[in-house]
């Protein structure tokens, strides 16, 4: 994996994993459902952001502190490039419906 992106979790005490894809927060447990059911190391952008679109939507319907301004990154798996592509908001009402 040396010269290639990678993305970790970093805690609050510094503690660092090196994983495929993470949620954190209060809302995380109902996020990993809709992650561990949908991915695949396969996936293109449009999967991928479409997953991660449901699984933080999924997230903010569940979970009472979950929500506000979310921000959707691609990191490109190639180039280690990242992007914001997506940002959703309560205000728009397309997180909570």
């Amino acid at each position: 994996d040396r010269g290639r992106p990678q993305i970790f979790y970093v805690d609050s005490d510094g503690a660092r994993v090196r994983g495929d894809l993470f949620a954190v927060g209060s809302g995380s447990t109902f996020a990993y459902s809709v992650l561990d059911a949908g991915y695949r190391p396969d996936l293109d952008r449009s999967a991928a952001l479409k997953l991660v679109e449901d699984a933080v939507r999924t997230a903010a319907q569940r979970d009472a502190y979950s929500g506000g301004i979310i921000n959707v990154f691609f990191i490109d798996r190639q180039s280690g490039l990242w992007s914001r592509v997506k940002r959703i908001s309560d205000d728009d009402d397309t997180v909570r419906r």
